[in-house]
C-alpha cells in the first residue's frame, strides 16, 4: 500500500518528476493536498549544496549532497538534479529504513546510454567509468559496465565524425490487423479498401519528396531506412509493394548501409510481401512472436500461432534477407517465470542475427494499464539476466538498450547482436547523436546540436487525417529545424 507525502520546493525551478520518481522506489505518491508527511527539498547556491528534509509525525530526517562545480563555475541543472535525487533517496532510506532494489540507480530516463556518451566525450575513460556511474548515480556495477561497453560499440558502429552528416530516415506505417492489450503504440487498424491504402502510399511519397529536398539542401546523407509502425506488413500485398518502390526510387541511394522493415505480424506476412522486400534490397526484418506460448498470443489479441511465426520465420530464413531480428517480451500477462524462460530458450534455438528482449510496460494508452502484474520484479530480473545469458552463448551481444516508465522491475529493453549485424538505425534512434527524419504519421525527426547532448525535434500528427490535411505545413515545420 502507498504511503503519501507533500512537497515543498524551496528550488527555483521544477523538481516534482525527479522526486516522486526516487519516492516511488519506497512506495511513497505525491499527495494532493498538504496533510500528510511532508519532504523539503532547498538549494543553497553559495554552498552549491541540496538538502532534503523529511517530517513525519514528530520526526525529523535531514540529508544533504554537495554539487560538483562545472569548470569551476556554477553546477549544471543537470547536476543539481543529480543532487536532489540522491538527497531524496539517503532522505527516504533513513525515514523508512527500506532498501529497495535500483537496477538503474537513481537512473530513470528513457535513454541512459546518452549519459555514458556524455561522460565519455568529456573525457571520462572506459574502464573507470562503470565505477563512477556507480558512485555518482547508485548505477550497480553491472548495469554500469553493460551501459559503458555498449557505449564504446556504438562509438565504433557510428563513428562521432558522422554525428552531423549520417542521417537515419523512419518511414512510419500507423497500421496493425488488431490491437495488442500490452500495446501504446498510436496505430489503428488497417483500412480493408485498397483505395484508401493506395491514398496513404500517396501520402508518404508526398512527404518522401519533401525528404529528399530537405538532404540535397544540407548536405545528409542516408545511413538507415527504417519501414516502422504500427505494422508495416498489415498493407494489402499492392499497397506494401508499391510503398517499398517509393521508398526505392527516392531514398536508394548508394550511401545506405541498412534498410530494415518491421514485419512482426506473422497474420499479415505473405510471400508475395516478402519477394517485395527482397526485390526492394531490404536486408534486415524484424519477425516477432513475443512469446512461444498460444495461450498467450490468443490472451494479448494477436491473430496468429506459434506455429505461424515459424513459417514466416522459415520463410526469410530462406529468402536473401541475411539479417532477421526477434522480439520477445518477459512478463506478458498469464505466463510464469518457467513459461517465459522456455520462450527465451526458443527464441535462441532460431539463432536470429538480432534478439531483442523487452521487459513488460503498460503505459497509459494501453488497455492493460491498471492491470496487475503478475510477474514479480525479482524474477522479471532474473529472466532479463538468462536473456543475456542466452543470447551470449550463440554470440550475440548487447549493442543498444532503452527504458521506459511503467516497466516492470524498473528494467530495460535489451537489443543484441551478432557482430556485424547490429541495426544502425536503432543506435541512430535511441542515442540521439545523428539525424533522424521522420516520415508519415507518429514520425519524428530529430536534429541533435553542436553540443551533441541536445536536440530539435519536430513530431508529425498521429491522426492520419490531421495529418493529410496538413503535409504542406508539416512539412515546412520539418525543414525549420535544420534551418
Amino acid at each position: 500500500m502507498s504511503m503519501y507525502f507533500s512537497l515543498q520546493n524551496l528550488c527555483d525551478f521544477d523538481i516534482t518528476r525527479p522526486v516522486c520518481d526516487m519516492a516511488a522506489f519506497f512506495d511513497y505518491e505525491l499527495a494532493s493536498d498538504d496533510q500528510h508527511s511532508l519532504l523539503r527539498v532547498s538549494y543553497e547556491i553559495e554552498g552549491h549544496r541540496v538538502t532534503a528534509t523529511f517530517y513525519s509525525g514528530l520526526h525529523i530526517w535531514i540529508c544533504a549532497q554537495k554539487c560538483d562545480l562545472n569548470n569551476g563555475l556554477e553546477p549544471s541543472s543537470g547536476e543539481i538534479t543529480r543532487c536532489i535525487k540522491l538527497a531524496v533517496v539517503d532522505v527516504f532510506k533513513n525515514a523508512t529504513e527500506l532498501y529497495p532494489a535500483m537496477p538503474w540507480g537513481i537512473l530513470t530516463g528513457v535513454r541512459p546510454g546518452k549519459l555514458a556518451h556524455k561522460l565519455l566525450d568529456a573525457g571520462h575513460s572506459a574502464n573507470k567509468l562503470p565505477e563512477y556511474l556507480e558512485q555518482a548515480y547508485l548505477l550497480p556495477r553491472n548495469q554500469g559496465s553493460l551501459l559503458t561497453d555498449i557505449a564504446v560499440k556504438q562509438k565504433r558502429i557510428l563513428p562521432d565524425s558522422s554525428r552531423f552528416s549520417d542521417a537515419g530516415i523512419y518511414i512510419g506505417v500507423p497500421y496493425c490487423p488488431s490491437r495488442c492489450s500490452y500495446c501504446s503504440f498510436p496505430a489503428g487498424i488497417v483500412p480493408q479498401d485498397e483505395e484508401s491504402q493506395q491514398n496513404f502510399v500517396n501520402l508518404i511519397e508526398q512527404d518522401i519528396q519533401n525528404v529528399v529536398q530537405l538532404l540535397g539542401m544540407h548536405s545528409l546523407s542516408i545511413k538507415s531506412l527504417y519501414i516502422g509502425g504500427g505494422t508495416p506488413t498489415s498493407l494489402s500485398d499492392k499497397a506494401f509493394a508499391r510503398l517499398l518502390e517509393v521508398v526505392g526510387k527516392y531514398l536508394r541511394f548508394p550511401e545506405v548501409a541498412e534498410f530494415t522493415v518491421e514485419a512482426g505480424r506473422p497474420d499479415c506476412f505473405s510471400s508475395n510481401k516478402l519477394a517485395a522486400m527482397e526485390a526492394a534490397g531490404v536486408d534486415r526484418i524484424s519477425v516477432n512472436p513475443q512469446t512461444f506460448h498460444d495461450k498467450t498470443l490468443q490472451l494479448i489479441g494477436r491473430r496468429h500461432s506459434v506455429d505461424d511465426f515459424y513459417r514466416a520465420y522459415e520463410e526469410v530464413r530462406a529468402s536473401t534477407i541475411p539479417v532477421i531480428n526477434v522480439d520477445l517480451i518477459i512478463g506478458l500477462p498469464g505466463e510464469n517465470a518457467e513459461e517465459i524462460s522456455y520462450s527465451l530458450k526458443k527464441a535462441v534455438e532460431l539463432a536470429p542475427e538480432n534478439l531483442t528482449i523487452h521487459t513488460l510496460t503498460l503505459k497509459r494508452s494501453a488497455a492493460l494499464f491498471g492491470s496487475k502484474i503478475q510477474l514479480p520484479a525479482e524474477q522479471a530480473a532474473e529472466l532479463v539476466e538468462q536473456g543475456r545469458e542466452l543470447a551470449a552463448s550463440v554470440g550475440l551481444e548487447p549493442y543498444y538498450l532503452y527504458r521506459q516508465h511503467y516497466m516492470l522491475g524498473h528494467l530495460a529493453n535489451v537489443g543484441y547482436a551478432k557482430p556485424g549485424t547490429e541495426s544502425i538505425y536503432n543506435i541512430q534512434m535511441m542515442e540521439e547523436r545523428h539525424p533522424v527524419i521522420g516520415v508519415g504519421p507518429s514520425s519524428s525527426t530529430k536534429l541533435p546540436l553542436a553540443d551533441g547532448h541536445h536536440l530539435r525535434r519536430m513530431n508529425m500528427p498521429k491522426n492520419v487525417a490531421v495529418y493529410a490535411s496538413g503535409l504542406d505545413e508539416f512539412c515546412r515545420k520539418r525543414e525549420e529545424l535544420f534551418r
